[in-house]
């Protein structure tokens, strides 16, 4: 899977203070997606993930570092140490035309209830974080073939979204 968290209050620079990941617009966030996608779970190595942040940028985490002990403040510990390697500067349009996906799922409250016949395979999964897309995002993600997939009427937070997604289809 490939999932794309929207975020719209983490700031995308890498002068947070691992001590208040918080305080520098909810960054807490970031590293506690990525170990949700990240993580092996049974078979699975773990997902790739990109986290998409409104001042200007993304992260995007490939699967191949080993999540089994780590937390998240050693996540973001990493994200700071290798920052020129994993930020990646721009808006959601040009993520969206530099990554490589078959569809992309949106994740909404008023989509389309989830089933085991729901098709997952090589779509991107994009969810919000903190808030609803805005917008502007729903405009850049439109231009390509979307569904809505809803998993429920209540909202989630976003690392508790890709577990559930993640178990969802280790299940079938």
């Amino acid at each position: 899977m490939k999932f794309l968290v929207i975020s719209q209050r983490a700031k995308a620079n890498p002068n947070y203070n691992l001590k208040d990941l918080t305080g520098h617009g909810r960054f807490d966030i970031v590293p506690r997606c990525i170990l949700a996608a990240g993580r092996r779970l049974l078979d699975n190595e773990g997902d790739e993930i990109i986290v998409y942040m409104k001042d200007g940028g993304w992260i995007h985490w490939l699967s191949d570092l080993d999540l089994i002990d780590e937390d998240e403040i050693s996540v973001a510990h990493h994200i700071k140490e290798n920052w020129n390697d994993l930020f990646i500067e721009g808006d959601l349009s040009e993520l969206l035309e530099r990554i490589e996906f078959n569809g992309i799922v949106l994740l909404s409250e008023d989509g389309e209830r989830y089933n085991d016949n729901t098709d997952m395979n090589d779509k991107l999964i994009i969810l919000g974080a903190q808030r609803d897309l805005t917008d502007e995002d729903i405009q850049a993600i439109e231009k390509y073939q979307v569904s809505k997939l809803s998993l429920g009427e209540s909202s989630m937070l976003a690392s508790h979204t890709i577990i559930f997604l993640r178990q969802l289809l280790l299940a079938r």
